[in-house]
């Protein structure tokens, strides 16, 4: 007994159902007739052919008898019966030893639809018949092929012939036949390659291929194999490549229009091979079994068919079968299901398994491989074929085979993708990923599986799933593997395009490990690529001390990146490198900075080989205490020449700057211990402030800090000429810039370090005049006090009443008043309104001991006061008899209107302006309009509810305005709030009050607005 060899995995991924004729045993079977020759199954119908040359039609689905027809002379046999792709167009060919064969082709659904009673009379109603003769037709036919166009048959005969039909069969156009290849050895096999226009031929000796166009002189066109014989039934045409497939009792082989393509060792018997569905090939295999008999000591043989369905493709027997005591005749598809007809007469149906089914047994069998790839042959979503993975990850993981299964989870990475729910949106796996990440972290973190998870974190990368922990972890393993190769490689091939999340790395644990690691180069190239521009000088100033190779860097940098590494470093770079930073500094916070070249890679090198010497900085003269001296000495003057320049404009080319310059304060910190620098950067930002015109409240920060600096290093000065020195400056700056200077700053300043001018001008700006003018006043400086009452009484009158009372209040005071000065005071007081005379009776009679006070004193002030009185008495006497006259025509003007007629003379429309016509509306107001102008013109109002009262169109806007004012008059009273508010605040209430009164506020507002 054969055996399956060992290297094909077997499966059971079809159904198999036998069925028994519904006819079984009676005169009217079905497929069970012993006399069957053919069978085949077209798109709708089941068709059998019996010896006597009848036709049986059956419906595929229910398996129901339709129709059965005599096609031939009963003398004739039913060879083969075929039918053309996906349809229910017939080809039978029947054969009869000493005549010729006979091709008909038939359509089936005109055939079932015929009324003819007489079985003989449907055997001409064929489609196309064509005659075969192959010389005295004695041999029988073993093979018959068609093109799927039918415009070819080809016909193989047991005695080596083959005879070709070219025409046009599916119109019945006519048709010629001839010889195409002439041989000694039996035909087994003919099958069409539809890309080549040529026949595979395949006898008991040889493979060969035959032209099917032009003249071949039957003679073939290639012989594939000289030395194999094909048995009948045991070779098929695969319809996608158009490949032959033989099978030999040893192997399975493929062979193409030129050689043989492959062979598949698969040492079986074959009887029959058949060709289905993607991949599949059925074989059926006959085999044989020695039994010893229950009653002798004779053996005897038991015979069973074999049926094996192998997935060619993957390499694995699908489906194994046995039938005992049984062969199989006859094989075809019905309904998209493999039927096998045996010489018992049952029919079994092979149905191949949902996809499911079959990657969960073999899933089962932890067959992994071969479930995920039926899954992507099947184009199953991707959660399937991610959870397959898994497992099969989880599988090798479990064996401890941890190189194996971490690139199947490698592979996983690639199957988290968004994938589509059954409603048709997108279902991401975002969370899912984030999970099976961590699990897989989590599986290989001890130290043994590192490389492995470091494979598996690069690969995470190149998708761009890795986060900012992932890409940490992944330089962790870099390092601790000592990859140096590839880590460069990896900072070489960052994309920062797409990679913008790095920029949220933990940088510090990433320094940290490579500082560990002695990864000095490699740190500063991953931060230069990641535009960290601030740790690199960090670990330049630092770890590997170069502070000069970090402000070289600098000087490169766009101006934001600057500014903040300035920050935040600029006091480490004043201490190793005073001059240049000092320089940049100005640079940077007065507008001039520029780049200095392109932004390249800083220089690095190891802490261990390359080390920064200590700055060779030469001192800077004690000189440099200003930033003119600094200039100077920037531009290569000796040191000599610096005091004969340093009171000289040095013509510095300046150009306008490309940014706003940075508010100074963000760097004053950064001069502690470096005053001398401080003074030149100060001067330095107060001269751009004045050439650019900054912002004026960042100047006043710098004048008050550089004074303060002048004050402080004039105070911590060791010889009397620097202190001056200093203070001098400090005294310019307060003349040049006292009302910049702020004010409490300048006080307290001047506190601290006693700086007298300082203080005065602080209390002057303070605003507090009223003390001022009282330490005048105890000072006895009289013309001080004027004069600062002519500066600030303006600001503040009531300085003007200290001022009267001052001066009255001794006699040695008042005499040394000048009259001039006295006429001033009391115009002041008068023109503003400041005191009345009473008041400046009280004053001036307050003390009953100032007997040296005359009238004549305040003569001509009171004989002012009251002719300005009676001026204003005469005035309002004047007003008030002009409104009682206007008041007394308005009145009289009202009451002859509402009482008396009177003639209207207008003879022109006021809307219009065309002729007066009837009917004609007169209105009091002496306006005149046509009828028709005023037609629905309707004025109501809004006190008056809507009452409909017409109204003059012109007046009614003034009417309606007084109305308003009026109304607003009333409202007026009802807050009392703004009434009280605007009382305290006037100086006249008397006034206010009387023109509140004035506005009605104390009339009744219903009769007011009634009588209007």
């Amino acid at each position: 007994m054969s055996t399956l060899p060992s290297s094909w995995t077997q499966f059971q991924l079809f159904d198999y159902t036998p069925i028994r004729d519904p006819n079984f045993q009676t005169n009217d079977s079905l497929y069970s007739d012993a006399s069957l020759s053919a069978i085949h199954a077209t798109n709708s119908y089941l068709v059998i052919a019996t010896n006597n040359a009848f036709l049986k039609i059956i419906a595929s689905k229910n398996l129901q008898l339709l129709k059965t027809f005599i096609a031939y002379d009963l003398d004739y046999r039913i060879s083969f019966v075929r039918s053309l792709p996906n349809s229910d167009l017939l080809i039978t060919l029947a054969e009869k030893q000493g005549s010729p064969s006979i091709v008909k082709l038939w359509d089936l659904n005109r055939i079932i639809h015929l009324q003819e009673e007489d079985q003989d009379v449907l055997k001409f109603k064929f489609q196309t018949q064509a005659l075969v003769t192959n010389a005295d037709n004695s041999y029988p036919i073993s093979s018959f092929e068609f093109s799927s166009d039918l415009t070819c048959i080809a016909i193989g005969y047991t005695n080596g012939k083959v005879i070709l039909i070219r025409g046009d069969l599916l119109r019945d156009r006519g048709s010629k036949q001839r010889l195409i290849y002439e041989s000694t050895d039996p035909v087994t096999n003919i099958a069409f390659n539809k890309y080549e226009d040529l026949l595979y031929i395949t006898t008991t000796s040889k493979i060969l291929t035959v032209s099917t166009s032009g003249r071949n002189q039957r003679k073939p066109q290639r012989i594939l194999s000289n030395k194999t014989g094909i048995d009948l039934n045991c070779s098929v045409i695969d319809p996608k490549s158009q490949y032959l497939i033989v099978g030999t009792t040893d192997s399975i082989r493929y062979y193409s229009h030129l050689n043989k393509i492959r062979t598949i060792k698969f040492e079986i018997p074959k009887s029959r091979i058949f060709r289905f569905g993607k991949n599949y090939l059925l074989i059926v295999s006959p085999h044989q079994q020695e039994l010893l008999a229950q009653e002798s000591i004779s053996k005897k043989k038991k015979s069973f068919a074999r049926v094996l369905i192998l997935d060619i493709f993957n390499k694995h027997i699908s489906f194994n079968f046995m039938i005992p005591d049984n062969t199989i005749n006859h094989v075809f598809v019905m309904q998209n299901d493999v039927h096998l007809l045996s010489n018992d007469g049952v029919l079994y149906k092979l149905h191949e398994k949902p996809i499911n089914q079959q990657i969960e047994s073999i899933i089962q069998r932890e067959l992994f491989p071969v479930a995920y790839n039926l899954a992507v042959q099947a184009s199953m979503p991707n959660d399937l074929l991610l959870r397959i993975q898994k497992l099969y990850g989880d599988f090798l993981y479990e064996k401890q085979e941890n190189e194996a299964s971490i690139d199947i989870y490698i592979k996983c990475l690639d199957l988290f993708e968004k994938s589509v729910d059954s409603q048709g949106e997108s279902v991401d796996q975002e969370d899912d990923l984030d999970d099976f990440v961590m699990t897989v972290i989590t599986k290989f973190k001890d130290a043994a599986n590192i490389p492995n998870l470091t494979k598996f974190l690069f690969k995470l990368y190149e998708l761009k799933e890795a986060n900012n922990d992932h890409i940490t972890l992944l330089l962790c393993c870099y390092c601790k593997l000592k990859m140096t190769e590839e880590l460069d490689k990896f900072i070489n091939d960052l994309d920062l395009d797409e990679d913008n999340n790095l920029q949220d790395l933990n940088f510090q644990l990433i320094i940290n490990l490579f500082k560990e690691c002695g990864y000095f180069t490699q740190v500063i190239r991953l931060l230069f690529r990641l535009n960290q521009p601030n740790l690199i000088v960090g670990i330049q100033l630092n770890d590997l001390k170069q502070p000069r190779n970090s402000l070289n860097y600098i000087k490169s940098l766009p101006i934001d990146e600057l500014l903040l590494i300035l920050t935040e470093h600029s006091k480490t770079f004043l201490d190793d490198c005073p001059i240049e930073t000092t320089e940049l500094l100005i640079n940077v916070f007065t507008g001039k900075y520029i780049p200095n070249g392109d932004h390249t890679e800083p220089f690095s090198a190891e802490i261990s080989s390359k080390k920064e010497e200590k700055s060779e900085e030469t001192e800077a003269p004690s000189t440099l205490n200003n930033y003119r001296a600094f200039l100077n000495y920037l531009s290569g003057n000796s040191t000599d020449d610096i005091k004969s320049n340093n009171s000289n404009e040095l013509s510095v080319e300046i150009q306008e700057p490309t940014y706003l310059p940075p508010r100074p304060s963000l760097i004053f910190p950064s001069f502690i211990n470096h005053p001398n620098q401080f003074v030149i950067f100060l001067e330095a930002c107060i001269e751009s402030f004045d050439k650019y015109q900054g912002n004026m409240n960042d100047k006043k920060d710098l004048l008050i800090t550089l004074l303060e600096m002048y004050l402080s290093l004039s105070k911590e000065s060791k010889t009397n000429s620097a202190e001056e020195e200093w203070k001098n400056k400090a005294r310019i700056l307060l003349q040049e810039n006292s009302s910049l200077l702020n004010n409490s700053s300048l006080l307290l300043l001047s506190n601290i370090y006693d700086f007298q001018e300082g203080e005065a001008l602080a209390k002057e700006k303070a605003g507090h005049e009223e003390s001022l003018l009282h330490s005048y006043q105890l000072s006895g400086d009289i013309s001080g006090c004027f004069d600062l009452l002519r500066k600030y009484g303006e600001k503040k009158p009531e300085m003007y009443k200290l001022m009267l009372k001052f001066v009255v209040s001794k006699k040695e005071i008042f005499e040394r008043i000048n009259p001039l000065e006295f006429r001033f005071l009391f115009d002041t007081i008068s023109s503003r309104k400041l005191m009345n005379p009473l008041e400046i009776l009280q004053i001036l009679t307050e003390n009953p001991a100032n007997d040296f006070i005359t009238l004549g004193l305040i003569k001509d002030y009171l004989i002012d006061y009251f002719d300005n009185q009676n001026k204003e008495i005469s005035n309002n006497t004047k007003l008030i008899g002009f409104y009682e006259g206007e008041s007394t025509k308005s009145s009289h003007k009202l009451t002859e209107l509402t009482n008396k007629p009177f003639v209207i003379q207008n003879n022109k429309c006021s809307a219009c302006d065309n002729k007066l016509d009837f009917p004609v509306i007169h209105f009091r107001c002496k306006h005149s309009y046509h009828q028709k102008c005023l037609t629905d013109y309707v004025i109501a109002s809004v006190q008056e509810d809507m009452s409909g009262e017409r109204r003059c169109p012109k007046c009614v806007n003034e009417i309606e305005e007084i109305k308003a004012i009026r109304a607003g008059q009333f409202k007026s009273k009802e807050n009392l709030e703004l009434f009280e508010g605007t009382l305290n605040e006037t100086q006249d209430k008397f006034r206010y009050i009387s023109e509140y009164l004035g506005k009605g506020v104390m009339e009744n507002e219903s009769v007011v607005l009634f009588n209007e």
